[in-house]
């Protein structure tokens, strides 16, 4: 029995019987974070027999611990991120974890697979820890990928003023290519049904940092998006223009030597991996909109227009770039709590959504 395992073992809630539903979970939860820190602990104390030797560095975010070696890093996700389990998907359950954890690897390994190499099984209950072959025997899966240089990340390379109007145009011909690789959509929600769950998704979204953006601004700003999809319900009151989602934006993007590589763009919530197929590209060109302007935002849709032979519905713009500012703009608030050079950004995108809500002509 490990030490956490040992911590927890004798806790019940009150007035539970010993053999009652609240000890098991206790020891459910035990187990969890058993399993948890025997993973970072294999991987920390080199017990791993992985592509390179050595001690990586240890990176965790809300849903994964990440080990970075010289040239490789191996992503696990996490079982205990009650936030994540509660919002989005729950990856409590090895099952689920498991499932989360393939979808996301074919995903990215189809849009990136320069970068997203191989899925991998890890057992930590032996004497030996070992990665072999992502069974469902394994304890947990790793996704194995190419270490990144995060100085390439597009939001980085947009705040440091390295991307150029031709850059804009390789991100828009290399997106159009990069999504034609996803499935084609089966959702039978309309355009319109998933512009209305999204629209009441952003509400909690935006309230997370209200100390940033006032309540009255962000209803504004809500109330136009409500609108116009109201307004638009005949024309979106369809399924023909859904289709595949990724999360891709600026920081869920590596632009190195002319090369746009999408990273971590599996939605995190499965209902947001179906919706109005532009949606993928809009969010690209309003994060660019906020750095270079409409000559930016212009050059990644009619690239991507170019590329993939298909007509955006350039009507739309005001909207979609409104919809996508109000996915973005919080976000960098968010990051901006442990980052404080994304309150730069996260004030630009604020006057960005103002500017484009001022244009009648955008």
């Amino acid at each position: 029995m490990c030490e956490s395992q040992s911590k927890y073992q004798n806790i019940a809630l009150p007035g539970a019987s010993p053999n009652g539903g609240a000890l098991f979970f206790m020891v459910f939860l035990a187990y969890i974070v058993c399993m948890s820190i025997k993973t970072v602990s294999a991987f920390l104390e080199g017990k791993i027999e992985v592509l390179e030797k050595g001690v990586p560095n240890h990176t965790e975010t809300v849903i994964s611990d990440v080990f970075v070696f010289n040239d490789f890093a191996y992503k696990v996700y996490k079982s205990d991120s009650t936030f994540f389990n509660e919002n989005f998907s729950d990856l409590s359950s090895k099952e689920n974890r498991f499932d989360f954890t393939r979808a996301d690897f074919e995903w990215n390994n189809k849009l990136s697979p320069e970068i997203y190499l191989e899925l991998k099984g890890l057992s930590v209950n032996g004497v030996v820890p070992t990665i072999g072959d992502p069974t469902d025997n394994a304890d947990e899966l790793v996704i194995v990928m190419k270490k990144i240089d995060m100085s390439d990340q597009l939001i980085k390379k947009l705040h440091n003023k390295t991307i150029t109007i031709s850059d804009c145009e390789n991100i828009g011909e290399q997106l159009a290519k990069k999504l034609s690789e996803l499935p084609l959509s089966n959702s039978e929600q309309t355009v319109y049904s998933d512009f209305l769950s999204r629209h009441k998704d952003i509400q909690p979204w935006i309230k997370t940092v209200d100390k940033y953006i006032p309540e009255k601004l962000a209803r504004k700003y809500q109330e136009f998006v409500k609108e116009y999809i109201e307004a638009n319900k005949d024309e979106f009151n369809s399924p023909n223009e859904m289709g595949m989602c990724a999360d891709i934006h600026a920081d869920n993007a590596i632009y190195k030597n002319g090369e746009f590589y999408p990273i971590d763009s599996y939605a995190p919530k499965k209902d947001w991996l179906h919706g109005y197929k532009f949606i993928n590209l809009y969010r690209v060109a309003t994060d660019i909109y906020n750095f270079l302007g409409k000559e930016g935002f212009n050059a990644v849709i009619e690239a991507y227009q170019k590329s993939s032979s298909e007509e955006v519905p350039r009507r739309h713009d005001k909207f979609l770039a409104i919809y996508c500012q109000l996915i973005n703009w919080p976000y960098q608030y968010m990051l901006a709590e442990k980052e404080s050079w994304r309150l730069d950004i996260a004030d630009r995108y604020g006057k960005a959504v103002e500017e484009i809500y001022s244009n009648d002509n955008f």
